[in-house]
């Protein structure tokens, strides 16, 4: 399994490229623009293409992690536009500069399930008809209070999607223990894996998010932690680092780093401590 992180694109694409390799990752993720602003500003052609042409010297993936913004189940139309959007402007700009995919997170809850069932539909294969082929739509799974907290969300829009082929997940280890899947033994993460494949499929596992939990088991609290230093602990990301079944897959650390900058190379370093090659 591939083990990198994600990294900013301040100044540039050359220098997430920079903030990659100095720390040691084998992939990296990055924004499409500001996390937290509707319009996706992307890059000039020229630094698309030297990016394109650039980035699989460096590393095995690259791949998008799109803005907070977006919910599928808005309840007001204007937002719900601006999420469908900011989507299809993400995944058009991923196929620019070779990046696969677009991980995001699929928006609210409503009375606590999966609300707006036909419109979450609607704009799923809207999204998907009005975008590059190449460009898969990945659904990360939550820490519990938003849509896919429960793996049984993310299974409902794998199969609400109109093209199978072009969407996946992403597994974050922060997200499930925040959401009540105790995966710290080794015992408790078999188990969440058999629910994978019984409700998802492994093959739809696209890639994992692996970050230590600031808060308790079933906390409902979206807060990433240094790996070991959380209430997850380091034997877990073993248990994921070392499953054959991710083999080739990337993985990507989100965490607030050791000096407070993000990811970092003693993030890195552990990880790659604890997988066997």
């Amino acid at each position: 399994m591939h083990i990198g992180a994600h990294v900013s694109t301040s100044g540039g694409l050359k220098n997430a490229i920079e903030g990659g390799t100095s720390i040691g990752a084998e992939a990296i993720q990055i924004f499409p623009s500001a996390p937290l602003q509707w319009k996706i500003r992307g890059w000039d052609d020229k630094q698309c293409s030297w990016f394109k042409d650039e980035w699989p010297k460096h590393f095995k993936q690259v791949i998008f992690h799109g803005i907070y913004l977006t919910n599928l189940a808005a309840s007001d139309e204007s937002n719900l536009l601006k999420t469908k959007n900011a989507l299809v402007e993400t995944l058009r700009l991923a196929q620019k500069i070779g990046v696969v995919g677009t991980i995001f997170h699929p928006g609210s809850y409503v009375n606590g399930e999966i609300g707006n069932h036909n419109q979450v539909k609607n704009v799923i294969y809207e999204i998907l008809a009005e975008t590059p082929s190449e460009s898969k739509l990945i659904f990360e799974n939550s820490a519990g209070s938003t849509m896919g907290g429960k793996l049984e969300d993310l299974a409902w829009l794998l199969n609400s999607s109109s093209d199978n082929s072009r969407v996946g997940v992403c597994l974050d280890t922060c997200h499930a223990f925040a959401a009540g899947y105790d995966i710290k033994s080794k015992d408790g993460y078999e188990a969440y894996i058999s629910e994978v494949e019984r409700l998802i499929g492994l093959d739809k596992v696209f890639c994992w998010h692996l970050n230590d939990s600031k808060f308790e088991l079933g906390a409902k609290r979206d807060r990433h932690e240094n790996i070991g230093e959380g209430h997850i602990g380091t034997e877990t990301f073993g248990f994921v680092l070392n499953d054959p079944r991710w083999d080739g897959l990337a993985s990507y650390l989100e965490v607030p780093g050791f000096e407070d900058k993000g990811p970092d190379k003693q993030n890195i370093d552990i990880l790659k401590r604890l997988r066997t090659d």
